[in-house]
């Protein structure tokens, strides 16, 4: 019994050891310089604040000296069932932020429901000093793959910034996107229907969009030629505005990435623009 309870503390020190691995090899290494914040435009370091960072808390929100309680928009973090991967995401975090000086830009003027300020922020590469130039925390996040994009309506002025910090990470499968439970789904894979309806948080999709159903509330693009037992993608007609002069039926035969929140079955309901990615050539098939 007492060699069963040494193998088994030594497994789970493996696990650890391996789950802080992936977050290392994924994470910027403080020797090499991050890639510094536009001054100017949307997403940038215009208007922001200076701000203290006082902790970081076990959902990743940022409790800054002066009370405030700090959220990181637009990105999304390892889920609670994951708490090995959370726990090393987030002591990577604190590592780098807490206690330190940084520029703070809110999304809106006041506090969310619970009580947090939706933001973007700005940090100087640890190791560079005070005249290290400032970087985008998110962005630093996103490219290292140790969180995903997550469209958030507040986040649309940083939507094209990153989602093209996450695309590196996503392409080269690293961090995150390195396991199986992160990874775009492609719904033509075999069982991949099935594995959405097992799923639960926000998921990331890609397929090709068979056909494209409607209703007086809503339009739904079928990325398989039985609805039923396909993935769809649900579209308001009163957010259809958000998506500019886009025409549904038009996308028949596109290729695109989808990204959400699923919801009952294997659907997603999407209300910005953020939330689809054509990746073809824009003709459709």
């Amino acid at each position: 019994m007492q060699a069963f309870r040494v193998l088994a503390f030594d497994l789970s020190w493996l696990r650890w050891a391996a789950i802080a691995s992936v977050v290392a090899a994924a994470w910027p290494s403080w020797g090499q310089p991050l890639p510094p914040a536009a001054e100017s435009g949307n997403c940038s370091l215009e208007g922001t604040v200076p701000a203290t960072v006082a902790a970081v808390d076990d959902d990743f929100e940022l409790l800054l000296d002066d009370g405030r309680r700090v959220a990181l928009s637009g990105l999304d973090f390892p889920p609670r069932e994951r708490g090995d991967l959370r726990g090393a995401v987030r002591d990577r975090l604190t590592s780098w932020l807490a206690g330190r000086d940084v520029f703070l830009g809110v999304f809106t003027a006041s506090p969310d429901r619970w009580g947090r300020t939706p933001s973007r922020l700005y940090a100087s590469d640890p190791t560079g000093g005070a005249s290290a130039p400032l970087a985008s925390v998110a962005e630093a996040l996103l490219s290292a793959g140790v969180a995903r994009f997550r469209p958030d309506p507040t986040t649309a002025a940083c939507a094209t910034f990153y989602s093209t910090a996450e695309a590196a990470a996503r392409d080269s499968s690293v961090g995150l996107w390195s396991m199986p439970e992160f990874r775009p789904i492609d719904v033509a894979a075999p069982g991949a229907v099935k594995d959405l309806q097992r799923r639960r948080g926000m998921i990331v999709v890609i397929g090709d969009i068979r056909s494209v159903g409607e209703s007086r509330r809503a339009f739904y693009l079928n990325f398989g030629d039985k609805w039923r037992d396909s993935f769809t993608v649900v579209i308001s007609r009163r957010n259809l505005a958000m998506f500019g002069r886009i025409e549904p039926r038009s996308l028949v035969g596109r290729r695109a990435r989808v990204r959400g929140l699923i919801e009952t079955g294997s659907r997603i309901e999407i209300a910005t623009p953020a939330e689809i990615e054509f990746v073809d050539s824009g003709v459709s098939r």
